[in-house]
């Protein structure tokens, strides 16, 4: 018998792929108070999906397993992820269901923001026969935690075909626990990691999902403070690159698909941290989760004039 297997996509996803209406905004609104929009921006979206754009970038390939609604947002949806060149065979069209979109409020005086999301034809998203042959001729599974189930399902079909497992999660809901046993690579928000511990110390939040899961690898992005890693027993931080921040959506997923690159490139981990941070950080300059993303040279160009050796990453 012929065990031999093609590798086709460096990284594969299965997740949410949105279309994001970037509002800008002077002040973000409350209930009290309502916000007027300066301007509106229309871009992809979704953990995932951007993960594997900025893969796509880098220089890498990629193929997206997702679920759209047969709408005018889906196509759009679709129409921008197949020109960022990823392999679309694996997304669902369902008619009579709307398409997953997210209304983003972005302060421009601070960056920062507020979302409101419409899961939509994301709820309808499963690991299926299609799944299995996309993911078998993989080398790294990228998954969003929103449907544990499906996606529990989907990291063990990948460790039986020695494929390795990343987990963008934001959100520590039902199922969470159980899909952590199935993670190679914990990349995760200091929100996540405080929900899962109860606590609010991020060092130990990071030794304790370390010892309980115990991953290959546990990092947590901690916005403005850099991102920290469990290496060997040892927390390790890696500070951020000073830029001018227009709108962070998206950072924590570009850090991933940045991350995953400098995975499959054998990178030492701390240099890894260190590469995803200028991804994040050149996509922080600019509105949207995409459209900041930059391409390999440019990275380098970047982690140059802050000062890094960049013969490590060639």
């Amino acid at each position: 018998m012929n065990n031999f297997k093609k590798i086709e996509y460096d990284a594969t996803g299965l997740g949410v792929t949105t279309l994001d209406y970037i509002c800008i905004v002077d002040k973000i609104a409350s209930y009290k108070k309502q916000a007027l929009v300066d301007d509106l921006k229309l871009f992809g979206g979704g953990c995932v999906s951007t993960a594997l754009v900025t893969v796509q970038r880098l220089g890498g390939k990629t193929a997206l397993i997702s679920c759209l609604g047969n709408d005018q947002i889906g196509k759009n949806i679709l129409l921008e992820l197949e020109e960022e060149g990823i392999d679309c065979s694996g997304i669902e069209i369902k008619d009579n269901i709307a398409s997953t979109f997210s209304f983003i409020q972005v302060s421009k005086k601070l960056g920062k923001r507020a979302i409101a999301f419409f899961p939509g034809s994301s709820l309808l998203l499963k690991f299926n026969k299609k799944a299995e042959d996309i993911i078998k001729r993989s080398k790294v599974l990228i998954l969003d935690g929103e449907r544990p189930t499906e996606d529990i399902k989907a990291a063990k079909f990948a460790h039986q075909n020695n494929i390795k497992v990343m987990l963008d999660c934001n959100s520590f809901i039902k199922g969470t626990a159980q899909l952590l046993s199935h993670i190679d690579y914990i990349i995760t928000s200091e929100s996540f990691l405080y929900d899962f511990s109860s606590e609010k110390d991020v060092n130990s939040s990071l030794k304790k999902i370390s010892k309980e899961y115990n991953p290959l690898l546990v990092v947590a992005t901690l916005g403005n403070k850099g991102s920290i890693a469990l290496i060997n027993g040892k927390i390790v931080k890696v500070g951020i690159y000073t830029v001018k921040v227009k709108d962070t959506t998206g950072c924590g997923d570009v850090y991933h698909g940045a991350f995953i690159f400098g995975l499959l490139k054998n990178w030492d981990v701390i240099d890894i941290m260190k590469f995803a941070t200028a991804v994040s950080s050149m996509k922080c300059m600019h509105y949207g989760g995409r459209p900041g993303i930059p391409n390999f040279k440019d990275t380098l160009h970047f982690l140059k004039e802050h000062g890094e050796n960049i013969e490590k990453f060639k």
